[in-house]
């Protein structure tokens, strides 16, 4: 499946920056991770992949592919969850049309409410909200970038800690976006049909190749609604669709392989510059389940450029990043997940923190 991207052209234009030494650690830490996962341990209960999505400002403007499994909920029931995330963000360049400048530090908000309609088919919804602001850690990560010997991202150039969010084409500015503040994002409704699990699938999992053949299959179709204020740089003002295959494999009774291509159709947005009307997508992870109440995680979340020919780098680069983290059990019904999230390229936050909690309601 990768080679039949890569022979699409999908990933033709990503480029690990020159900050490679933190990419480098943290691959290695991932790689690290996964080589943990190989071992056989004790099967638990599955809880992944890690639900965060990339934050980085210029696409709050349309639909972004969310990590999901092909599990559905139980017929007739309910699932909430809570998430917080932490961004920060810097990029100031210019083309010979167009500038970005985004200098800010975001939390993200989101409820989601989750239905089991029926045994094989699930309902949700993702309602978000975002405030930018300057911040506080300019002098941290200048610190920490020094420490490790790479740039800082050209933070150097303005002072500390304030706010600057401007996307402009021939000087012409595209929104009015402001620091503080709670605003609404587009909210996300999504359905999700199970096509194949471990109960009804031909393979079942004690088949001796059922590691070689996802134990559960999904088709998951996602609707975006245009709710978030496109004057503030939080939606394009239009219905973005995406649908996407849902898949898992078990490799081994500890270590699940997540594997979710897909594809989002997007609406022309309200802002005057070159965009595609579609983003393919390709997520790839694994958790490993340590015990009933422990999962461990590392995953990677792919996507092509919604914008084209700007001539501005993080604008045109394709998405690629790094998650890590884990789940955890606290009482039978209640689940927490943490996530430090790291970008590959540089279409994304410098860096995001998740966290989230889970409750199934009986």
């Amino acid at each position: 499946m990768l080679q039949s991207v890569r022979e699409a052209g999908i990933v033709e234009r990503i480029e690990i920056p020159r900050h490679s030494m933190i990419c480098k650690l943290l691959a290695l830490k991932a790689v690290c991770v996964l080589c943990l996962m190989i071992s056989e341990g004790h099967a638990g209960s599955e809880k992944g992949p890690l639900s965060v999505t990339n934050r980085f400002p210029p696409h709050l403007l349309f639909l972004k592919p969310v990590p999901d499994s092909p599990r559905t909920l139980p017929g007739n029931s309910f699932e909430m969850s809570l998430s917080a995330d932490y961004s920060s963000t810097f990029v100031n360049e210019t083309s010979e049309e167009r500038s970005v400048l985004a200098d800010m530090e975001m939390s993200v908000s989101e409820l989601s409410v989750r239905y089991g309609a029926t045994e094989y088919l699930s309902l949700s919804a993702d309602i978000p909200v975002f405030s930018m602001n300057a911040g506080f850690l300019d002098g941290f990560l200048a610190d920490f970038h020094k420490t490790l010997g790479v740039g800082n991202y050209g933070r150097e150039t303005r002072p500390e800690d304030t706010f600057a969010y401007s996307l402009k084409k021939n000087g012409k500015e595209q929104f009015d976006a402001e620091s503080g503040g709670l605003h609404f994002g587009d909210i996300s409704l999504s359905a999700k049909l199970s096509l194949m699990d471990e109960k009804n699938g031909i393979l079942k999992s004690g088949s001796s190749y059922s590691r070689f053949f996802p134990e559960s299959i999904a088709l998951s179709y996602i609707l975006k609604l245009p709710v978030g204020s496109k004057d503030r740089g939080l939606g394009s003002g239009g219905f973005d669709h995406g649908l996407f295959l849902l898949s898992q494999f078990r490799l081994f009774p500890s270590l699940l392989i997540y594997l979710n291509p897909g594809i989002l159709l997007l609406s022309d947005p309200e802002v005057d510059l070159s965009f595609s009307n579609k983003i393919f997508a390709f997520f790839w992870g694994g958790e490993y389940l340590l015990n009933e109440s422990w999962s461990f995680f590392a995953q990677w979340n792919y996507y092509t450029s919604p914008f084209e020919n700007t001539g501005i780098r993080q604008l045109d680069e394709d998405s690629l990043e790094l998650q890590s983290g884990f789940s955890c059990a606290l009482t039978r019904l209640l689940n927490f997940e943490f996530a430090f999230c790291e970008d590959l390229t540089r279409s994304e936050p410098d860096f995001n923190v998740h966290t989230r909690f889970v409750y199934r309601f009986e």
